[in-house]
Protein backbone atom coordinates (compact mmCIF):
# COMPACT_ATOMS: atom_id res chain seq x y z
CA UNK A 1 0.00 0.00 0.00
CA UNK A 2 1.72 3.04 -0.70
CA UNK A 3 -0.29 6.10 0.70
CA UNK A 4 1.35 9.36 0.19
CA UNK A 5 2.69 10.56 2.74
CA UNK A 6 1.95 14.87 3.48
CA UNK A 7 4.32 17.17 3.06
CA UNK A 8 5.48 19.82 5.95
CA UNK A 9 4.06 23.21 5.45
CA UNK A 10 6.47 25.65 6.84
CA UNK A 11 5.21 28.07 9.65
CA UNK A 12 3.31 31.35 8.31
CA UNK A 13 5.95 34.02 8.86
CA UNK A 14 3.48 35.47 11.68
CA UNK A 15 3.98 32.98 13.50
CA UNK A 16 6.85 32.38 13.48
CA UNK A 17 7.89 36.15 14.46
CA UNK A 18 5.09 35.60 17.10
CA UNK A 19 6.87 32.28 18.63
CA UNK A 20 11.04 34.20 18.27
CA UNK A 21 9.35 37.26 20.53
CA UNK A 22 7.80 35.05 22.96
CA UNK A 23 11.09 32.84 23.44
CA UNK A 24 13.05 36.27 23.80
CA UNK A 25 10.21 37.25 26.12
CA UNK A 26 10.73 34.65 28.41
CA UNK A 27 15.05 34.28 28.41
CA UNK A 28 14.72 38.10 29.14
CA UNK A 29 14.82 38.60 32.87
CA UNK A 30 13.56 42.37 34.42
CA UNK A 31 16.96 43.91 35.82
CA UNK A 32 16.72 44.32 39.75
CA UNK A 33 16.41 47.94 40.84
CA UNK A 34 15.96 49.43 44.25
CA UNK A 35 14.53 52.74 45.78
CA UNK A 36 13.94 54.19 49.13
CA UNK A 37 10.91 55.63 50.33
CA UNK A 38 10.57 59.29 49.56
CA UNK A 39 13.71 59.42 47.49
CA UNK A 40 13.85 59.06 44.03
CA UNK A 41 15.01 56.63 41.12
CA UNK A 42 16.41 56.57 38.00
CA UNK A 43 15.26 53.48 35.59
CA UNK A 44 17.54 53.94 32.41
CA UNK A 45 17.92 51.55 29.59
CA UNK A 46 21.69 50.74 27.77
CA UNK A 47 21.00 51.97 24.04
CA UNK A 48 23.99 50.42 21.14
CA UNK A 49 26.72 52.63 20.35
CA UNK A 50 25.68 54.91 17.88
CA UNK A 51 21.68 54.28 17.70
CA UNK A 52 18.90 57.12 16.89
CA UNK A 53 15.69 56.34 19.29
CA UNK A 54 12.61 57.59 17.72
CA UNK A 55 10.25 56.49 20.33
CA UNK A 56 10.18 55.76 23.88
CA UNK A 57 7.25 54.44 26.06
CA UNK A 58 7.21 53.42 29.48
CA UNK A 59 4.44 50.79 31.04
CA UNK A 60 3.89 49.80 34.91
CA UNK A 61 2.68 46.51 36.07
CA UNK A 62 2.15 45.88 39.87
CA UNK A 63 2.42 42.10 40.61
CA UNK A 64 -0.66 40.23 38.53
CA UNK A 65 -2.28 43.75 38.00
CA UNK A 66 -2.70 45.06 34.33
CA UNK A 67 -0.21 47.10 32.71
CA UNK A 68 -0.44 50.76 32.20
CA UNK A 69 1.54 53.26 30.45
CA UNK A 70 2.45 55.83 32.45
CA UNK A 71 5.26 57.68 29.89
CA UNK A 72 6.52 58.22 26.07
CA UNK A 73 9.17 60.48 24.25
CA UNK A 74 8.82 60.99 20.72
CA UNK A 75 8.76 63.77 18.31
CA UNK A 76 6.98 66.14 20.53
CA UNK A 77 9.15 65.32 23.45
CA UNK A 78 8.20 64.04 26.77
CA UNK A 79 4.55 63.14 27.38
CA UNK A 80 2.21 61.64 30.13
CA UNK A 81 -0.68 59.70 28.75
CA UNK A 82 -2.65 59.69 31.95
CA UNK A 83 -1.68 62.65 34.36
CA UNK A 84 -4.17 61.14 36.78
CA UNK A 85 -2.63 58.03 37.85
CA UNK A 86 -0.54 57.10 40.72
CA UNK A 87 2.42 58.68 39.75
CA UNK A 88 1.03 62.11 39.55
CA UNK A 89 3.80 64.87 38.76
CA UNK A 90 6.50 61.61 39.92
CA UNK A 91 8.14 61.11 36.52
CA UNK A 92 10.12 62.66 34.47
CA UNK A 93 12.48 61.68 31.73
CA UNK A 94 15.70 63.55 31.84
CA UNK A 95 16.82 62.42 28.17
CA UNK A 96 14.87 60.35 25.80
CA UNK A 97 14.61 57.04 27.55
CA UNK A 98 15.64 57.26 31.56
CA UNK A 99 12.92 57.33 33.24
CA UNK A 100 13.02 59.08 36.90
CA UNK A 101 10.56 58.47 39.20
CA UNK A 102 10.57 60.80 42.38
CA UNK A 103 8.70 60.64 45.86
CA UNK A 104 9.07 56.88 46.55
CA UNK A 105 5.88 55.13 47.84
CA UNK A 106 5.80 51.56 48.60
CA UNK A 107 2.90 50.50 46.16
CA UNK A 108 5.43 52.09 43.20
CA UNK A 109 7.29 48.28 43.68
CA UNK A 110 6.65 46.40 40.66
CA UNK A 111 7.52 45.55 37.15
CA UNK A 112 8.59 49.16 34.46
CA UNK A 113 8.59 47.87 31.08
CA UNK A 114 10.17 50.45 28.22
CA UNK A 115 9.73 49.76 23.77
CA UNK A 116 12.21 51.56 22.52
CA UNK A 117 12.00 52.49 18.67
CA UNK A 118 15.00 53.46 16.81
CA UNK A 119 15.48 55.60 12.96
CA UNK A 120 17.70 53.30 11.43
CA UNK A 121 15.87 50.00 11.94
CA UNK A 122 12.39 48.73 12.87
CA UNK A 123 13.69 46.43 15.44
CA UNK A 124 12.02 47.11 18.78
CA UNK A 125 14.35 46.34 22.13
CA UNK A 126 12.09 45.75 25.46
CA UNK A 127 13.81 45.95 28.28
CA UNK A 128 12.22 46.01 31.76
CA UNK A 129 13.40 46.89 35.29
CA UNK A 130 11.75 45.20 38.71
CA UNK A 131 11.67 48.01 40.99
CA UNK A 132 11.47 47.21 44.92
CA UNK A 133 11.25 50.11 47.29
CA UNK A 134 12.76 50.08 50.87
CA UNK A 135 12.13 52.10 53.86
CA UNK A 136 14.88 54.33 54.68
CA UNK A 137 18.23 53.30 56.96
CA UNK A 138 17.88 54.78 60.38
CA UNK A 139 21.27 56.09 61.57
CA UNK A 140 23.04 53.13 63.81
CA UNK A 141 24.61 53.37 67.24
CA UNK A 142 27.47 52.54 68.64
CA UNK A 143 26.98 51.48 72.72
CA UNK A 144 29.82 50.79 74.26
CA UNK A 145 30.54 49.11 77.87
CA UNK A 146 34.48 49.69 79.90
CA UNK A 147 35.52 46.78 81.93
CA UNK A 148 38.91 47.75 82.49
CA UNK A 149 41.89 50.25 81.36
CA UNK A 150 45.53 49.76 82.22
CA UNK A 151 48.91 50.16 81.06
CA UNK A 152 48.69 46.73 79.58
CA UNK A 153 45.54 48.02 77.03
CA UNK A 154 41.52 47.92 77.04
CA UNK A 155 38.79 45.47 77.69
CA UNK A 156 35.58 47.07 76.04
CA UNK A 157 31.89 45.90 74.32
CA UNK A 158 30.72 47.62 71.93
CA UNK A 159 27.74 47.01 70.20
CA UNK A 160 25.93 48.03 67.09
CA UNK A 161 21.89 48.95 67.46
CA UNK A 162 18.73 50.17 65.18
CA UNK A 163 15.97 51.28 66.46
CA UNK A 164 13.24 48.49 67.20
CA UNK A 165 11.02 47.36 63.77
CA UNK A 166 14.26 49.04 61.34
CA UNK A 167 14.04 47.11 58.31
CA UNK A 168 17.93 46.93 57.75
CA UNK A 169 20.23 44.71 59.82
CA UNK A 170 23.59 45.88 61.17
CA UNK A 171 27.30 44.79 61.77
CA UNK A 172 30.11 46.04 63.46
CA UNK A 173 33.49 45.45 61.41
CA UNK A 174 37.39 46.85 62.25
CA UNK A 175 37.81 49.97 59.50
CA UNK A 176 37.17 48.36 56.18
CA UNK A 177 37.45 44.61 57.10
CA UNK A 178 35.43 42.13 59.02
CA UNK A 179 37.83 40.59 61.13
CA UNK A 180 38.58 41.25 64.71
CA UNK A 181 41.98 40.26 65.71
CA UNK A 182 41.70 41.62 69.35
CA UNK A 183 38.30 39.91 70.61
CA UNK A 184 35.30 37.81 69.93
CA UNK A 185 32.08 38.38 68.58
CA UNK A 186 29.00 37.22 70.38
CA UNK A 187 27.04 38.11 67.40
CA UNK A 188 26.49 39.91 64.21
CA UNK A 189 26.30 43.95 66.21
CA UNK A 190 28.16 42.34 69.00
CA UNK A 191 31.71 42.62 70.17
CA UNK A 192 34.11 41.93 73.25
CA UNK A 193 37.45 43.36 72.63
CA UNK A 194 40.67 43.03 74.72
CA UNK A 195 43.24 45.33 72.58
CA UNK A 196 46.52 45.92 73.45
CA UNK A 197 47.90 49.18 74.32
CA UNK A 198 50.07 49.13 71.04
CA UNK A 199 47.06 48.43 69.04
CA UNK A 200 44.69 51.06 70.38
CA UNK A 201 44.98 53.12 67.67
CA UNK A 202 41.89 51.34 65.64
CA UNK A 203 38.67 52.30 64.64
CA UNK A 204 35.39 50.24 64.71
CA UNK A 205 32.23 51.27 62.61
CA UNK A 206 29.00 49.73 62.76
CA UNK A 207 27.55 49.47 59.02
CA UNK A 208 23.88 49.16 58.87
CA UNK A 209 22.74 47.97 54.77
CA UNK A 210 19.35 47.50 53.29
CA UNK A 211 19.17 46.37 49.71
CA UNK A 212 18.74 49.91 48.77
CA UNK A 213 21.08 51.75 50.93
CA UNK A 214 23.53 51.86 53.89
CA UNK A 215 24.12 53.93 56.93
CA UNK A 216 27.33 54.00 59.15
CA UNK A 217 28.42 55.55 62.21
CA UNK A 218 32.81 54.77 63.88
CA UNK A 219 34.11 55.12 67.44
CA UNK A 220 38.11 55.72 67.99
CA UNK A 221 38.65 52.79 70.60
CA UNK A 222 41.82 54.93 72.30
CA UNK A 223 39.56 58.17 72.80
CA UNK A 224 36.99 56.02 73.62
CA UNK A 225 39.34 54.08 76.37
CA UNK A 226 40.49 57.48 77.68
CA UNK A 227 37.38 58.89 77.77
CA UNK A 228 35.58 56.65 79.78
CA UNK A 229 38.61 55.59 82.35
CA UNK A 230 38.60 59.53 82.82
CA UNK A 231 35.26 58.82 83.53
CA UNK A 232 35.02 55.95 85.84
CA UNK A 233 38.81 57.88 87.65
CA UNK A 234 36.36 61.14 88.31
CA UNK A 235 33.80 59.16 89.78
CA UNK A 236 36.02 57.31 92.26
CA UNK A 237 37.10 60.35 93.09
CA UNK A 238 33.23 61.74 93.61
CA UNK A 239 32.83 59.25 95.81
CA UNK A 240 35.75 59.42 97.78
CA UNK A 241 34.58 63.62 98.50
CA UNK A 242 31.49 62.18 99.20
CA UNK A 243 32.28 59.73 101.99
CA UNK A 244 34.79 62.86 103.58
CA UNK A 245 32.40 65.64 102.69
CA UNK A 246 29.34 64.00 103.77
CA UNK A 247 30.12 63.53 107.46
CA UNK A 248 31.39 67.16 107.77
CA UNK A 249 28.12 68.51 106.16
CA UNK A 250 26.21 66.36 109.00
CA UNK A 251 27.93 67.53 111.62
CA UNK A 252 28.15 71.43 110.41
CA UNK A 253 24.15 70.97 110.15
CA UNK A 254 23.47 70.00 113.85
CA UNK A 255 25.68 72.44 114.73
CA UNK A 256 23.51 75.43 113.18
CA UNK A 257 20.32 73.78 114.15
CA UNK A 258 21.79 73.86 117.97
CA UNK A 259 22.91 76.81 117.59
CA UNK A 260 19.46 78.17 116.40
CA UNK A 261 17.57 76.52 119.38
CA UNK A 262 19.93 78.34 122.04
CA UNK A 263 18.98 81.66 119.97
CA UNK A 264 15.76 80.50 120.82
CA UNK A 265 15.58 79.28 123.83
CA UNK A 266 17.44 82.61 125.27
CA UNK A 267 15.21 85.04 123.23
CA UNK A 268 12.46 83.99 125.15
CA UNK A 269 13.65 84.10 128.43
CA UNK A 270 14.85 87.42 127.67
CA UNK A 271 11.48 88.70 126.48
CA UNK A 272 9.42 86.99 129.89
CA UNK A 273 12.14 89.30 132.27
CA UNK A 274 11.04 92.26 130.16
CA UNK A 275 7.30 91.86 130.59
CA UNK A 276 5.53 94.16 133.59
CA UNK A 277 4.26 91.94 136.48
CA UNK A 278 0.60 92.53 137.36
CA UNK A 279 1.28 94.41 140.60
CA UNK A 280 2.96 96.57 139.11
CA UNK A 281 0.73 97.19 136.08
CA UNK A 282 -2.14 97.91 139.42
CA UNK A 283 0.57 100.94 140.80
Amino acid sequence: MGGSRGRRRPLEPRLLALLLIAAGTAGTQPQPASGVRGRSVLLSPALPNGSSVKTVEWYFRAGAGKKIQVAEFGPEGFRRPDPRDRFKQRLEMPNATALRIGGLEPGDSGVYEVQIKYDSTTEVDDPSFNLSVYEPVPPPLIQHQLHSRGAQGCNVTLRCSLPPGSPAWATLQLGDASGTPWGQRVDGQTLQLAIPASALNATYTCVARSPAEEQSCSVDVKALCEHEAGRQRWYICLGVLAAVVGPLAVLLCLRRRRRRRRKAAEGAALSVAEEPQYAQVLR
